[in-house]
């Protein structure tokens, strides 16, 4: 192979135009160079903070799945295995077995009976007033400005946000569900439109093999307006009303519940709350998440909290934490709902608190507790 070298004499021989030409072509080579070599050390730093970070992130993993901190390492496992796209991340350093047992904790029986003589359903009433005319605070602290019934209070706790909703009338609450059962559920905006409801959160919790989020098989023991759409065998958590507005949360199946007269309930949980204790806070292991949650106080008003979670201005809450708020709101008997990207709460013509979802889209529901 022949090169040919350029020399004075070549470059000479060019022509003014050729020789501007040629310089130009030259500049251009030297900043596709420069440009690239910018590139190149942008992607090398780029690629190694990933590497740095990830390695940082595995050694924090290690310290927190190892650490001297059972809490801290039970914690950390739950929030993973409580959200979908990480749950395989606490086998990293734990064992199946240890995985196993972590989970096995919320899955434990309380052997309290539920008592439901401490729910004593109030009588209607005109709210009374302060001499100024201002509305009176009822015996919780709770102000129905508006008189309907309805009261919606932000909350605020370590490291997140949430939103109480107080309906004093428990009659006024129940399940909705989508068109088609078994199919593909209904967003909370449209299941409150199908019922002319005035509002609601999510509730129980669906099955999902395929993985695609449809929502539309609800898991457990489901019961709408008296009508029994899911077996149940009396294993898995369950909050329902009875005929009377009477919050019932247990261990039911379908007879359990039929002889108390359920007539609206999910199943989900764990139980939060039981005759006006927290339960054992060792069954109340959770993660750092998006929760959802129903109770109810001593004079029968129902509580609906949903605390945000996985977002810059809200981390999210465990379960005691979402316990804790409710029992200082009033509630004798509470039950955690389905969480994650379910957790949404819509009132008046809006969704309420900020949806965990990719796409911040609500995703379809199998059922909801409503109120009219």
């Amino acid at each position: 192979m022949i090169i040919k070298k350029k020399n004075k004499d070549t470059e000479a021989a060019l022509t003014p135009e050729q020789t501007e030409l040629e310089q130009k072509r030259r500049k251009k080579r030297i900043r596709r160079r420069k440009v690239g070599r910018v590139i190149d050390r942008i992607f090398g730093f780029g690629l190694a903070t990933v590497i740095v970070v990830g390695l940082a992130a595995l050694g924090l993993w290690y310290v927190l799945m190892k650490g001297p901190s059972p809490t801290l390492r039970d914690t950390w496992a739950m929030t993973m295995l409580e959200t979908r796209r990480f749950t395989w991340t606490p086998n990293i350093y734990l064992t199946t077995d240890e995985v196993k047992e972590i989970r096995s904790r919320t899955r434990q029986h309380i052997d309290e009976e539920f008592d439901a003589s401490l729910i004593t359903i109030a009588a209607a009433e005109t709210q009374d007033e302060e001499d100024d005319g201002s509305p009176k605070p009822d015996a919780y602290g709770l102000i129905d400005e508006d008189g309907d019934g309805i009261v919606l209070q932000n909350i605020k706790g370590n490291g997140f946000v949430g939103y109480l909703i107080t309906i004093l009338d428990p009659t006024r609450v129940f399940v909705g569900m989508p068109d088609g059962y078994g199919g593909v559920g209904m967003t909370l905006e449209d299941m409150c439109a199908k019922y002319g409801a005035q509002g609601g959160i999510n509730a129980g919790g669906f099955v999902d093999e395929g993985g695609g989020g449809m929502g539309g098989m609800p898991d457990g023991l489901t019961i709408i307006d008296g009508i029994y759409w899911n077996e149940g065998y009396g294993g898995d958590s369950f909050a329902g009303f009875d005929d009377k507005g009477i919050l019932h949360v247990g261990y039911y199946g379908r007879k359990d519940a039929a002889a108390m007269n359920i007539v609206n309930g999910v199943s989900f949980g764990p139980i939060l709350i039981l005759n006006g204790k927290i339960v054992n806070p060792d069954m109340l292991v959770s993660g750092v998440n998006p929760r959802t949650a129903i109770g109810q106080r001593g004079d029968g008003a129902v509580l609906m909290l949903v605390i945000d979670g996985r977002q810059v201005h809200s981390i999210g809450a465990t379960y005691l934490d979402a316990a804790q708020v409710l029992l200082e709101h009033g509630a004798v008997n509470a039950c955690n709902m389905d969480g994650g990207s379910s957790s949404v709460m819509y009132y008046h013509g809006e969704y309420v608190n900020s949806c965990s979802s990719a796409n911040g889209v609500a995703r379809p529901l199998p059922n909801a507790f409503l109120f009219k």
